[in-house]
């Protein structure tokens, strides 16, 4: 999928924070949620949509490596596409997507904003076949730059 057919779709610098200090998953999301709302992506309310989505749907994904989460909410909170990325300086312990019941200590969170539900069921599929690459996810653990997660991302799309 060309997500670039989605022409709304960017990859902004300043949604992408590097060795970030948080001490909570709901620190971290409040934080995502209000740079997104405030530079337009998402619509007033994406802030406590993407907390209570986060109780109600958990993210935590165990890669067998670095653990990610990946947030969202339903489309009706999204103005613009986009994603937002945090790579913790400490990881951040998040439910386990899928009800398992268990916990996944995250580093990097992506929280995806994205206002059609199909491109959002793809990316989410590619993002999934990303945390299968090792290799991907510690570069991206390791990023300096915030051009070096924008690369790494528009592979994806």
């Amino acid at each position: 999928m060309n997500m670039a057919s989605e022409k709304a779709f960017v990859i902004d610098p300043d949604l992408i924070l590097l060795r970030v200090p948080y001490l909570t998953r709901e620190e971290i999301l409040t934080n995502l949620g209000r740079k997104l709302e405030e530079k337009g992506y998402a619509k007033k309310g994406y802030t406590e949509a993407l907390l209570q989505r986060e109780v109600d749907y958990p993210t935590g994904i165990n890669t067998g490596t670095i653990g990610v989460a990946i947030p969202h909410t339903d489309a009706i909170h999204v103005n613009e596409t986009t994603i937002a990325v945090a790579v913790l300086d400490n990881s951040i312990e998040f439910e386990e997507m899928g009800g398992m019941d268990g916990t996944v200590d995250v580093e990097i969170v992506l929280a995806l904003v994205v206002s059609d539900p199909k491109v959002h069921l793809s990316f989410l599929q590619k993002l999934m076949g990303m945390f299968q690459e090792k290799e991907t996810l510690l570069r991206m653990k390791e990023a300096k730059e915030p051009s070096e997660i924008q690369e790494i991302l528009s592979k994806l799309i």
